[in-house]
């Protein structure tokens, strides 16, 4: 922490290595900063951050109304070949019940990411005329480890002669040898070859990632004047020691003080590209957003992103003597886009603010929903889409800190 914690000089030069782990982690901490943690269980954290996660395969959104102390999961969308896919849990589904219990503002999360491999969830309808759920049936679904592909979906949308290729892209990663990458550029690779002149990224429930995943992503979309020119994608920041250190040892062009762009045989030569957000995109979008900014037209839809710009470092017991199983992960950098900005505490605020209608999900690639109707009708100048209808009763989104923490930005 001393070394490379962003905010170090809060590592006290003497620590009480008697108090409990959490208490002792926590005591160095930043009080602004909720990013940081430590896992006692560094394997399994390391095989998150590889795309693997014990799960029934659905993301889910948590909510619920004002009125009221009980929650509902909607599942924002199922993993191909995933349990949850196969047993046709679909987007816009809605559960109100797991394993029997009612969900609620205190279990959500225990419920939710249980470690039991057999998970009974109950469905239910919103009726809109008593402005409540309506339980519906009950479906098993067997968690398991599941390799999970971050490309969802993906599409090619033909409207007047124009080719809009349409993306769901769940999170950041590389997964075991690059999987995932090349599952990525085998989609960009698709979206070339079949003409494709504009292109929609929907990052609307993506938490972050690996940066390298980020920076391949963007050698693709960039114009290629920037990519062969190997232009600035982001720099780094660091606490005074370590920037220094690596200043002095590695010059300032260094891998770990700046990110560049590079050819990328799959680059779709584009002049703006389209992004769906909503304050479920954080770190690694926003940096994508972000970094692209200063060079094409970014066009974002949606509501305003998260808000984090800082990245972290992964480091684990392994090497201790003796080993063990501890992980840190705290916050080592933080980073800007080449024309310097950063500090967005409040999100990346969308070009057009659309809120989808939590309640009433139209399946994954439909072209009516709000913001895929949106990111069409700019596209080809067609008529205004419809507006969503508003919910009768406010709903809540509840915070979800796991799979921001799986989120993240993790440098390499």
């Amino acid at each position: 922490m001393e070394l490379y914690y962003f905010w170090n000089e809060r590592v006290p030069e003497e620590p009480n290595v008697t108090i409990p782990t959490t208490v002792f982690f926590n005591s160095m901490l930043e009080p602004t900063d909720e990013f940081s943690y430590y896992s006692d269980d560094a394997q399994t954290l390391l095989q998150e951050l590889n795309g693997s996660s014990f799960t029934a395969g659905f993301s889910p959104y948590f909510g619920r109304f004002s009125n009221s102390n009980n929650v509902f999961i909607v599942v924002e969308f199922s993993y191909p070949n995933s349990p949850a896919k196969e047993a046709g849990i679909e987007r816009g589904d809605l559960i109100i019940k797991i394993n029997g219990q009612v969900i609620n503002t205190t279990n959500y999360l225990d419920l939710y990411y249980s470690e039991s491999p057999t998970t009974t969830y109950t469905l239910a309808e919103y009726d809109s005329s008593q402005n409540t759920l309506v339980e519906t049936e009950t479906v098993e679904l067997t968690k398991g480890e599941l390799n999970l592909d971050p490309v969802v979906y993906s599409d090619i949308i033909e409207e007047n002669g124009t080719k809009i290729g349409y993306l769901l892209y769940a999170r950041f990663l590389t997964g075991e040898n690059d999987q995932f990458i090349e599952s990525l550029d085998n989609v960009i690779s698709d979206f070339k070859s079949a003409g494709v002149n504009e292109l929609v990224i929907d990052l609307r429930y993506n938490p972050g990632g690996r940066i390298t995943a980020a920076t391949n992503f963007a050698n693709a979309l960039a114009p290629p004047s920037v990519t062969s020119n190997e232009e600035v994608f982001v720099r780094y920041e660091y606490n005074e020691n370590l920037e220094n250190y690596y200043i002095q040892n590695e010059g300032l062009d260094s891998p770990n003080l700046v990110a560049r762009f590079s050819d990328d045989p799959n680059n779709l030569n584009l002049d703006r590209v389209y992004f769906l957000t909503t304050s479920s995109s954080a770190s690694a979008s926003e940096l994508l957003i972000n970094g692209l900014t200063p060079y094409m037209d970014v066009i974002s839809i949606g509501t305003p992103t998260f808000g984090k710009f800082y990245g972290s470092y992964v480091l684990t017991g392994e090497n201790a003597s003796p080993p063990n199983n501890y992980a840190i992960v705290p916050v080592t950098l933080k980073y800007s886009n080449a024309a310097g900005f950063s500090d967005f505490r409040d999100g990346l605020a969308p070009d057009y603010t659309i809120e989808e209608d939590i309640l009433a999900l139209k399946a994954v690639g439909d072209t009516t929903d709000v913001m895929i109707a949106k990111a069409i009708q700019l596209i080809t100048g067609g008529d205004e889409p419809p507006a969503k209808l508003s919910a009768p009763l406010f709903i809540e989104k509840l915070n979800d800190p796991i799979r921001l923490k799986r989120g993240n930005i993790f440098f390499d």
